[in-house]
C-alpha cells in the first residue's frame, strides 16, 4: 500500500518539489505553546512559561535547575505533567515531593517519552540548548566584568548555583525506551492512584477513553479511515502502485509460480484495490478468491476488471473493512465424492499488499492480522510472511537538505533551515542513493506474520553502525524494510521485495531521519589519527502506533556517539511522526 496523498507528494526526492506539504499532521488541537495545566495556548515559549509560574507558580526551567534536568528528563516531565492534567489532576504535589535526584521521581517511567498531546512545542523546544547559551552566558559576565567580581554575596551565591545546576544537566543523561503503553492508560493509573475515590473513577474512565471521550475518539478515528479509504478510491495512486514493477512482479511471481500453493486454494486479498492480486491469484490456480477492499468506490471497479478478464466465476470482490465481515462468499469445500462438507468460511491462502512508509506506516497491518485470525485456516499460508526493517547511516545527501544551499548559483538557507526544522519533527519519506549510504545496513526488527500479534507492531531494538571508510559525516539514519515469500509456503520459487537504496527504487522509496547534528565518523583502524571521530553510532529505535492520532507512527531515535578509548558522547533523543490527513 502506499500512503495518504500529502506523505505520497513527500515521497518525491526534494530536488522535485515545489512545495513542501507537510500538513499530515493536522490536528483539532490548535497550534502553539500550549500550558502544562490546561488549553491555554501561546504564540511563544516565553508567554506559555510566564503564564504558568504567574498563574500555577510552577517555573518550568527552575525546576528543570533543581532536578539537574537534561533533554531527555525534560520530556518525560512534561508528558508526566500532561497525563496528569488529561486526569483532573494536579501535578505539582507529585513534583514537589520529590528530591532532587531521587530515582524514584515520577516522570522517570519511560513510557512518558512517548507525547502525551500532538505537536507538543515543548517537546520540540532544545532546552539544551537553552542551558548552552545560559551556562556561556554566566561564564562570560564572571570572567569578564568586574562589577561581576563585587556582586553582592547573595547575587554570587545564586550565580554558583544556577552554573552548578546547569552544569549538572549537561551531564545527566538517561536511557529511554518507548514502551507499548499508550498515555490514556497513564493517565487512568494517575487517576486511581492519586485521586479521590470518585474522582479518580471519573477521571480514570474519561482518561481511558470512557463515555463521551469513548464516542469522540471513535468519531475520529471514523474519520480518519473514511479519509483513508478515500485517498485509495482515485485512479492516479493505484496507477502508481501497479507500475512499481518490484512490487507487482513480486507478488505477481509468488501468486502464479507455486502451483503447490495455489491449485484449488481458497484465497483472501486483504485491500484488493484494482483487484490485480485477486486476478494473479485465480491466473495462479486458486479455486476462489475474494478481495476486500474499504473503498466502495475502487471495489466497484475491481470488480468490472475481474468481469473484463473473465474472472467472475472465480473471484468476489467485496467493498468493506475486514473487521466488519461477518461471513466470506467463499463457495462449500467437497469431498473426494464431490459430497458438500459444512465448514465456517476458511482460506487456504490469506495475501495483502499492507505495507506503508517505513513497513508500518497506516498501521494497515492490524487489519491483516485480523484476518488471519478469523479467515485463515490452520496450517494455511500468509503472503509475504517475513518482514524485516533495516537502518543504515547516511551522509548529508539522504536528506536532500543540500539543494537549498545551491540553487543556481542562490543560496537559500532559510528555505533549507524550515526544511531542517520540520526533518526534526517528521520523517522525511524520499529517494536515497546508496552511495549516501556510509554504514552496512542493520536488520533492526523481523516479523513473522504468521505467529505474530497485533501488539508485536510496537517495539523498540537496539542498533550500533559502524562506518567502513573515513573520516566522513553522519547527518541521518535510513529506514527501509523487505518482505519475504519465503519457502515455508512458497516451495516452488521463494520471492523478496525489497525497497533497499542498492536496488531498484520502489513507490515506499526510504525513509530518512535527520540527526539533531551531525556525528563524525571513522573506522577503528584509523581512530588513533582522528580523536574526534566516534568508531559506532549506537542506540535504539522505537516504533509504535499513534495513540493519538488513528493510523498515524511515532518513532523514537535514542543515539550516542561511542569513541575507541571506550567513553560515549552526549546521548541525543528525538521524537518523529508520520501521520495521516483527517
Amino acid at each position: 500500500m502506499s500512503a495518504s496523498d500529502s506523505l505520497s507528494e513527500a515521497s518525491q526526492p526534494l530536488e522535485q518539489e515545489g512545495e513542501e506539504g507537510w500538513d499530515d499532521w493536522e490536528s483539532d488541537e490548535g497550534t502553539g505553546f500550549q500550558s502544562l495545566f490546561g488549553e491555554a495556548r501561546f504564540q511563544s515559549l516565553e508567554e506559555a512559561l510566564q503564564h504558568d509560574q504567574q498563574q500555577h507558580g510552577f517555573s518550568l526551567r527552575q525546576f528543570r535547575a533543581q532536578h539537574g534536568l537534561d533533554q531527555l528528563g525534560t520530556i518525560r516531565l512534561v508528558n508526566f505533567m500532561r497525563v496528569q492534567a488529561a486526569a483532573g489532576l494536579d501535578p505539582r504535589p507529585a513534583l514537589e515531593g520529590t528530591a532532587p535526584g531521587s530515582a524514584a521521581a515520577p516522570w522517570l517511567d519511560d513510557r512518558y517519552l512517548q507525547p502525551a498531546i500532538m505537536d507538543d512545542e515543548l517537546l520540540f523546544h532544545d532546552w539544551e540548548g537553552d542551558d548552552e547559551e545560559m551556562a556561556e552566558a554566566a561564564a562570560a559576565q564572571g570572567a569578564g566584568s568586574a562589577a561581576a567580581a563585587a556582586a553582592s554575596p547573595p547575587e554570587l551565591a545564586a550565580l554558583r548555583a544556577e552554573n552548578e545546576a546547569l552544569r549538572g544537566m549537561l551531564e545527566a543523561m538517561r536511557s529511554v525506551v518507548l514502551a507499548d503503553e499508550g498515555m490514556r492508560e497513564l493517565a487512568a493509573e494517575a487517576a486511581q492512584q492519586r485521586g479521590g475515590a470518585g474522582q479518580a473513577s471519573t477521571a480514570a474512565a474519561a482518561a481511558a477513553g470512557g463515555g463521551g471521550a469513548a464516542v469522540q475518539e471513535d468519531d475520529e478515528a471514523k474519520r480518519i479511515d473514511e479519509s483513508y479509504f478515500d485517498s485509495y478510491s482515485t485512479f492516479d495512486i493505484h496507477r502508481e502502485m501497479l507500475a512499481d514493477k518490484v512490487r507487482t512482479n513480486a507478488y505477481r511471481d509468488a501468486l502464479e509460480k507455486n502451483p503447490s500453493l495455489m491449485r484449488g486454494a481458497k484465497v483472501l486479498d486483504v485491500g484488493c484495490g484494482t483487484g490485480i492480486l485477486s486476478m494473479c491469484a485465480a491466473r495462479g490456480g486458486a479455486a476462489a478468491v475474494v478481495g476486500i477492499d474499504g473503498s466502495e468506490q475502487i471495489a466497484k471497479y475491481a470488480r468490472a476488471n475481474v468481469e473484463a478478464n473473465g474472472l467472475a466465476g472465480q473471484v468476489t470482490i467485496v467493498s468493506s473493512k475486514v473487521e466488519e465481515l461477518t461471513a466470506l462468499p467463499l463457495p462449500p469445500a467437497t469431498d473426494a465424492e464431490g459430497q458438500q462438507q459444512q465448514q465456517a468460511g476458511q482460506v487456504d491462502v490469506l495475501v495483502s499488499e499492507w505495507m506503508g512508509y517505513a513497513l508500518l506506516f497506516e498501521s494497515m497491518l492490524g487489519s491483516v492480522l485480523h484476518a488471519r485470525d478469523r479467515w485463515l485456516r490452520p496450517g494455511g499460508a500468509v503472503l509475504p510472511d517475513v518482514a524485516n526493517i533495516y537502518v543504515a547511516a547516511a551522509g548529508a545527501g539522504a536528506s536532500g537538505l543540500g539543494f537549498w544551499s545551491d540553487v543556481y548559483g542562490f543560496s537559500m538557507e532559510a528555505v533549507r533551515e524550515s526544511l531542517r526544522d520540520e526533518a526534526l519533527r517528521r520523517a522525511v519519506v524520499r529517494a536515497v542513493r546508496a552511495q549516501d549510504l556510509i554504514s552496512e545496513a542493520q536488520c533492526v526488527q523481523r516479523f513473522d506474520l504468521a505467529t505474530m500479534s497485533a501488539d508485536d507492531q510496537d517495539f523498540t531494538a537496539p542498533f550500533r553502525l559502524t562506518v567502513g571508510a573515513g573520516p566522513q559525516e553522519c547527518h541521518s539514519l535510513v529506514l527501509w524494510f523487505d518482505t519475504l515469500f519465503s519457502q515455508r509456503f512458497c516451495k516452488e520459487q521463494a520471492v523478496v521485495l525489497s525497497t533497499s537504496p542498492a536496488g531498484t527504487q520502489t513507490h515506499w522509496v526510504q525513509t530518512v531521519l535527520l540527526l539533531k547534528e551531525p556525528v563524525l565518523m571513522a573506522p577503528a583502524a584509523v581512530a588513533p589519527t582522528c580523536p574526534d571521530a566516534a568508531v559506532a553510532l549506537a542506540g535504539e529505535l522505537s516504533m509504535t502506533r499513534s495513540r493519538r492520532t488513528h493510523r498515524s507512527l511515532d518513532i523514537v531515535l535514542r543515539y550516542a556517539p561511542h569513541y575507541a578509548d571506550g567513553s560515549t558522547g552526549e546521548e541525543r533523543c528525538v521524537i518523529y511522526g508520520m501521520g495521516v490527513e483527517k
